[in-house]
């Protein structure tokens, strides 16, 4: 899984393909409207106008993409650690975890010396469990 700031880049990298995507498709669908009654209607026979029906229902959907981006991208900046939370207490916060972090180290070392030893004692053990059966084969042999 990533991590939040990962989402978050991803989310406003869609977000901008969203809306780069939402102007292409108004510039090329859009039909040409006069801005006051004194002017004529413009018309491009190259121009692939779509009808006023498909073009309000694929502006709706791509709007309601965005929306739905939108809040997603505000929900995982309200889930980032340190949002409403003061500068002295993500301070103290780094602390306690500064000092577990050490206890653990401290514990991770006493793990490693206890490991250590067991495998010196196993190597012990081996070595005169084989030393036995080769003292034992010669008695036999002999």
């Amino acid at each position: 899984m990533t991590d939040r700031l990962t989402q978050l880049q991803q989310c406003l990298d869609q977000i901008v393909e969203q809306f780069g995507s939402a102007i292409t498709y108004v510039d090329r669908n859009h039909d040409f409207e006069p801005h006051n009654e004194l002017e004529d209607k413009l018309s491009d026979p190259q121009a692939t106008i779509a009808a006023a029906e498909d073009f309000d229902r694929n502006i709706d959907e791509l709007t309601t993409d965005m929306i739905l981006k939108t809040r997603q991208i505000i929900k995982l900046i309200d889930s980032l650690p340190g949002v409403d939370v003061s500068a002295e207490e993500q301070l103290s916060r780094i602390d306690s975890l500064q000092k577990k972090l050490i206890q653990v180290e401290g514990e991770k070392i006493e793990a490693i010396k206890r490991k250590e030893s067991l495998t010196k004692d196993i190597e012990e053990l081996i070595n005169e469990f084989t030393e036995g059966i080769a003292n034992s084969r010669r008695l036999n042999k002999a």
